[in-house]
């Protein structure tokens, strides 16, 4: 057995002689345990809500989006005939979205109305998010719209007067003069039957509306964006790549993650600032490693010089130390990376800890493990352990020596 293990082992599991070297050497391996857990559990939390806003924001978004270089519009009959025959992709749709003002009343507000085509239901699931009224496809291409509750809200729009008709103006970009109001802007009215919910940066913003309505209204058949699911989501850059081979530089063709670039970043910088602040505090506690070790080595004095006039060299005796800091490490960080997995799967399963009062769209924290955070946390537990063991084996070991 390999000589400076063994004694580290030793070492760990016995009872020491002096009762403060027990407490310390109790606290440091509590203190790992707490640290690795919390960091563990708050990980997972983060990833809850991540993974609860991404899903929030899926249910509306395609996996790939095609847009023009070279303009606003662009003309997608040739583009739609080839994507319909390409076996990878499950729906596709035609976008049409434009700046309009809408007026319910003495009630104005300024939104994006989305025209989508017949496919866009069965992609975004558009039943699922409605909380008010119907949706439209019962109602074919009339002047028809479901809107965002925001939008509802800022035009006083509610069960009550749900089914008022809507003014919509847009501006004409074929009228040579602004002074004139009844040739500068294109004007219709629109019935809304419904209202969605989805999250603010939606609900605030979009009405929904048959494609075939607002191309009538802006007196064009292009189209703004072509949305696609895919059969395979996993396949989504590679199809991404070749569909932008094939299209060229006239056109973007964006995945899902592209779409919510800025999202992705905030959610990422804010888990990594997380992760920042509580590996400063496994640091703090890493101190308890340094403190309980050195005194554990005082403590073993006599040992060291026997080990030392018995021809052990002065590596072998640091290593021993060495090898008893990781132990404490590794047991404490593995006890704390089970006890984080325990507690975030009880709150997975039970939703112990509530949201507290107010109108949330969920009762309880989310949780979310990721494999890959466990392992970033053990293996930033190793590396913390390293110094922490590594310095007073080092330092103390030739001192203890020498005296």
């Amino acid at each position: 057995m390999n000589f400076p293990f063994f004694i580290a082992k030793r070492y760990l599991f016995s009872s020491k002689t002096k009762r403060a070297v027990n407490i310390i050497s109790f606290v440091s391996i509590v203190g790992v345990v707490i640290g690795t857990s919390a960091l563990v559990l708050l990980l997972s939390v983060f990833n809850g809500f991540e993974d609860l806003l991404l899903n929030m924001y899926n249910s509306f978004d395609p996996h790939i989006k095609i847009t023009s270089n070279e303009g606003k519009t662009f003309n997608s009959r040739n583009i739609i005939s080839e994507l319909k025959e390409n076996e990878d992709i499950l729906y596709c749709t035609e976008i049409l979205e434009e700046k309009v003002l809408m007026k319910n009343g003495n009630h104005e507000f300024i939104a994006s109305i989305k025209g989508v085509g017949e496919d866009f239901n069965k992609m975004t699931n558009l039943d699922s998010i409605i909380v008010e009224g119907e949706n439209f496809n019962n109602y074919g291409n009339k002047n028809v719209a479901v809107l965002g509750q925001g939008v509802a809200y800022h035009l006083s729009m509610g069960i009550g007067n749900m089914f008022n008709r809507l003014r919509i103006f847009v501006p004409n970009r074929e009228s040579k003069t602004l002074l004139n109001p009844t040739s500068a802007f294109l004007s219709t009215s629109v019935l809304p039957i419904g209202v969605f919910s989805l999250g603010a940066e939606y609900d605030s913003k979009y009405i929904i509306t048959p494609i075939n309505f607002l191309q009538d209204l802006l007196q064009k058949n292009e189209v703004s964006a072509i949305e696609i699911n895919l059969k395979d989501e996993s396949r989504m850059l590679e199809i991404q790549k070749y569909l932008q081979t094939n299209l060229g530089e006239k056109y973007k063709v964006s995945n899902r993650l592209q779409q919510h670039a800025i999202l992705h970043k905030i959610l990422n910088s804010e888990k990594l600032g997380v992760f920042i602040i509580l590996t400063f505090m496994l640091i703090i506690y890493s101190f308890n490693i340094i403190g309980s070790l050195s005194m554990l080595m005082i403590e073993k004095t006599k040992d060291i010089k026997t080990f030392w006039n018995l021809g052990a060299t002065q590596k072998k005796i640091q290593s021993i130390f060495f090898i008893e800091g990781m132990l404490t490490i590794i047991i404490g960080s593995l006890l704390g990376v089970l006890l984080g997995l325990v507690l975030a799967i009880i709150q997975m399963r039970y939703g112990i800890i509530g949201m507290g009062e107010g109108n949330f769209i969920i009762h309880s924290y989310p949780v979310s493990i990721h494999y890959v955070d466990l392992i970033w946390v053990e293996c930033t537990m190793l590396f913390i352990g390293f110094f922490a063991s590594w310095y007073p084996a080092r330092v103390l070991s030739k001192r203890l020596i020498k005296t």
